[in-house]
């Protein structure tokens, strides 16, 4: 599995499956695996429990899957395939925002809170969405969490941010931010705060201050006018 930073690369380290019932049978493994973490957290995750769930015998979950750690890892590969759409979505949607503008248009003030609100809707939307999903955030912060204890999880779970990251870098870069990369981190790091805000119940999904916080972040990278603390390198495509 390759994913869209171009330097990532997920792998699944179980026993591969090569007719299409045993593909399907790794497959019911796997998302029995997910339901399991959302009922119990990773430590309910046994070789016998995924087997009761999966309905399937015991010995096929230890022909695919040598030991937990591989089922865990391989778990973690097919949850950022199933997820891995939404933020394509993000990404393809900032990119066509910032592509209707040109050089001139992005370099004004109209142009630049243009950008801004557009950019803030796509955001929100997208937190929300990913916070109304309360099992697979569950799974999500499950995973982030074993990954201090699991050291090929530790990989997948880096890969699967450095892609994610890999993508708002892109986004900036053809912004020509000054620091595309600090700013990728920002955006992230907001992003999956914000989510678990929402998930806790720490902040309403549907709370202003959700708004508000997007738009102060966004501000800060983009800034409009008299704010502009953070240059962008904004050159003509004629240059």
């Amino acid at each position: 599995m390759t994913l869209d930073s171009g330097k990532s690369e997920l792998v699944y380290q179980g026993r591969k499956a090569q007719r299409a019932d045993s593909r399907q049978r790794r497959k019911a493994i796997l998302e029995a695996t997910l339901r399991l973490i959302v009922k119990e957290g990773i430590r309910g995750i046994r070789h016998r429990a995924v087997a009761k769930e999966a309905a399937v015998p015991l010995a096929a979950t230890t022909y695919y899957f040598k030991d937990l750690d591989d089922l865990i890892s391989d778990a973690f590969t097919y949850f950022v395939e199933l997820n891995i759409d939404q933020t394509r979505s993000l990404q393809e949607e900032s990119f066509a925002a910032a592509r209707q503008l040109s050089p001139d248009q992005l370099a004004s003030v109209n142009g630049r809170r243009q950008l801004v609100q557009q950019l803030t809707r796509f955001v929100l939307s997208h937190i929300r969405a990913q916070a109304a999903n309360r099992d697979h955030r569950i799974i999500e912060l499950a995973f982030k969490n074993e990954a201090l204890r699991n050291d090929e999880l530790t990989r997948a779970v880096r890969m699967a941010y450095q892609a994610t990251e890999g993508m708002i870098v892109e986004f900036f870069e053809l912004l020509q931010l000054a620091d595309p990369v600090a700013a990728a981190q920002i955006v992230h790091g907001t992003i999956l705060n914000l989510e678990f805000q929402v998930l806790s119940g720490a902040i309403s999904i549907e709370s202003p201050l959700l708004e508000r916080a997007i738009v102060m972040m966004i501000r800060g990278l983009i800034p409009i006018g008299e704010e502009a603390s953070v240059p962008m390198r904004l050159e003509s495509k004629t240059a």
